[in-house]
């Protein structure tokens, strides 16, 4: 039966092709010349009822990834890295590196987020991973996608790669820590992620003094 649907499938290409030739003799085309393909190498067969779709492709090849970004175009994988967890109406959003609430740096960050006045599922929490060389264009635009979906009154970056990140800047983090930067109309407040807090302990007064601020910004019931 495999074999017949073989035998069926050649004459049909035989056909056609002999069609295209003849077409190609009346236009004045008296010679082709082919380039030999590698043994290991066969080409694909193509209906020929497609082939003013491939033409189309060939003249647009981003087709309707276009809008997309050339980052996210040349690194796929990383067009969507970011995850989120939390709620989708809080009023505090972290973005950091890592693995979020999991490990001792995410229970650490739990705790903070209870002294502040919250539980961990009333924030908003967008991770993403330390992304290579090129792609940081696609991530930050993912970043800010999902910040603008929940739109939140303030947003808290932990560790210099979210700082720098949302901030399109190459500033160390403790440049930028400690003050409020503008992110789209939204504030933005740089800090320490929590593994710097973990390896030092003494730093944790100088990010609850951080969080402070953001507490004293969130007083007022704006929501």
């Amino acid at each position: 039966m495999v074999e017949q649907e073989e035998v069926d499938e050649r004459g049909v290409l035989l056909q056609a092709l002999k069609g295209y030739l003849e077409e190609l003799k009346d236009t004045g085309v008296d010679e082709l010349i082919f380039e030999e393909l590698p043994a290991s190498s066969p080409s694909p067969v193509v209906p020929l009822a497609a082939a003013p779709e491939l033409s189309a492709l060939s003249e647009h090849p981003a087709g309707p990834l276009a809008a997309a970004g050339t980052a996210a175009l040349e690194h796929p994988a990383y067009a969507d890295t970011c995850s989120a967890t939390g709620n989708l109406q809080a009023r505090l959003l972290f973005v950091m590196t890592g693995a979020g609430f999991v490990g001792e740096a995410g229970e650490l960050l739990k705790a903070i987020v209870k002294a502040m006045g919250f539980a961990a599922e009333d924030v908003h929490l967008v991770t993403f991973p330390l992304e290579p060389a090129g792609v940081a264009a696609a991530t930050r635009e993912e970043l800010v996608r999902r910040i603008s979906a929940v739109h939140p009154e303030i947003v808290v970056a932990l560790g210099e790669p979210a700082a720098q990140l949302l901030l399109d800047c190459r500033e160390p983090i403790a440049a930028l820590r400690g003050s409020f930067h503008d992110l789209s109309g939204i504030p933005l407040l740089p800090s320490l992620h929590p593994e710097a807090l973990v390896a030092d302990p003494a730093l944790k007064r100088e990010v609850w003094n951080e969080m402070k601020k953001v507490m004293a910004r969130l007083a007022p019931q704006g929501r």
